[in-house]
């Protein structure tokens, strides 16, 4: 699922606050316990990616100020997992302002429409992509290190929690922290990232209290269901953050975060029929790919120049010509010719044929080779995907007094 820039950012600071919290109750229940919590995450994220066929994440977020309601957003989310294909439906109150989205991905494009038009934006790929929304995020290479820091600000809590086994095989595990028990790491951690989340907003962004000082942790309460296999059902959790704006008016900003995990292996994700309805489409060619290789078949060139007399003066160029290429490999030939006049340049002028293969997911090609001369040299040829360029470089030792880079263009004849 996605959320626009700002939604991404409340919930990012809602959410990083909860978890600390979060990990600290569960720490408290025994080491066992705190196992059992995060196993039930990671069981859980790695059966969303890869094990179950399907799946839905009801989502409710709401946030009130003093009690009054100042931010919502309820999102129903359909994944399938074998097709790599989502939908999402989104509502979201701010203030007196309420939009809805729809969104709908699968490997080969995506489908965007708001409530403030009425047009269903259709984007198709050139070719079949990976669809990012179903990666494990236990699996990235900064997970390990997020878990030992969140181990670190835990610190000695040992308050009661309640950890209830249920005849079917399920768990409930709840608890809470006041504010006497929310360690001083974490208010301080809490409170440089709320004044970066409220305190520097635009003006114009007036539902939000901008609270600057005195901020703190005053309860955060969490409770998780997991069913007897370890998948986690549901998630509930709330805080309460306090601080204060400029003017010295306190703020109690209220969190509170509602997810459940319902359809397993019987949700159904189908993209809309869209007959009738006012569309747009476009193209959207994949960057990471190599798109169409044969049409960077043919020459490119880049000048040689020197700076005579203050001024710049061209004397040369380097030619590239590429005679064959595909998604793996690229070859042909590099020369360089010299104006007349210029002859004591060209003393050392290069002429080769080249060979090689590109790196994986990538678009550098490293060589070596061999020049007319008999001297061998190493280089590399990179694809620009957005122009008709490329970028050639060989290791020599240049004239200090020839300007030139690796940027060659297309010559068009």
């Amino acid at each position: 699922m996605k959320f626009k820039k700002k939604t991404a950012m409340i919930l990012s600071f809602a959410v990083g606050t909860l978890m600390f919290a979060t990990t600290a109750m569960a720490e408290v229940v025994s080491k066992s316990g705190y196992d059992q919590l995060k196993d039930s995450l990671k069981y859980t994220a790695e059966s969303c990616t890869t094990k179950l066929s399907n799946y839905t994440v009801d989502m409710s977020f709401v946030v009130k100020d003093n009690g009054t309601l100042v931010y919502s957003e309820n999102s129903l989310n359909k994944y399938d997992t074998s097709k790599k294909a989502m939908e999402n439906v989104s509502t979201r109150v701010e203030g007196s302002t309420k939009k809805e989205n729809y969104y709908y991905s699968d490997k080969n494009g995506f489908i965007n429409k708001n409530s403030d038009q009425n047009v269903y934006y259709v984007s198709e790929y050139t070719s079949p992509r990976e669809v990012k929304s179903f990666e494990n995020p236990f699996k990235q290479k900064e997970a390990g290190d997020v878990e030992r820091i969140a181990d670190a600000l835990v610190g000695n809590l040992k308050d009661s929690v309640v950890v209830t086994q249920n005849p079917d095989g399920s768990k409930e595990l709840s608890g809470s922290l006041s504010e006497a028990q929310i360690p001083a790491l974490i208010n301080a951690v809490v409170s440089l990232q709320s004044k970066s989340a409220f305190g520097n907003r635009p003006n114009n962004e007036n539902n939000m209290p901008k609270i600057t000082k005195d901020i703190f942790v005053k309860e955060v309460k969490g409770k998780m269901v997991t069913g007897k296999d370890g998948l986690m059902q549901s998630v509930l959790g709330t805080g309460i953050l306090s601080g204060k704006d400029e003017s010295g008016k306190e703020h109690n900003i209220t969190f509170e975060l509602l997810v459940k995990i319902t359809g397993v292996n019987s949700t159904t994700v189908k993209k809309p029929d869209l007959s009738g309805k006012k569309v747009e489409k476009s193209i959207e060619r994949d960057y990471d790919k190599l798109s169409n290789p044969s049409k960077y078949i043919g020459k490119y060139k880049t000048d040689i120049l020197i700076e005579k007399d203050d001024k710049f003066q061209k004397i040369g160029e380097r030619i590239v010509d590429i005679e064959k290429i595909d998604s793996k490999s690229v070859s042909g030939s590099y020369h360089e010719e010299y104006a007349k006049g210029y002859e004591e340049y060209a003393a050392n002028k290069k002429d080769l044929k080249f060979s090689a293969t590109f790196e994986k997911d990538q678009f550098n090609a490293p060589f070596t080779a061999t020049t007319s001369s008999g001297a061998n040299v190493k280089g590399n040829l990179s694809i620009n995907p957005h122009s008709a360029k490329v970028y050639f470089n060989i290791n020599e030792n240049m004239n200090g007094n020839l300007i030139s880079d690796g940027e060659y263009s297309r010559v068009f004849n």
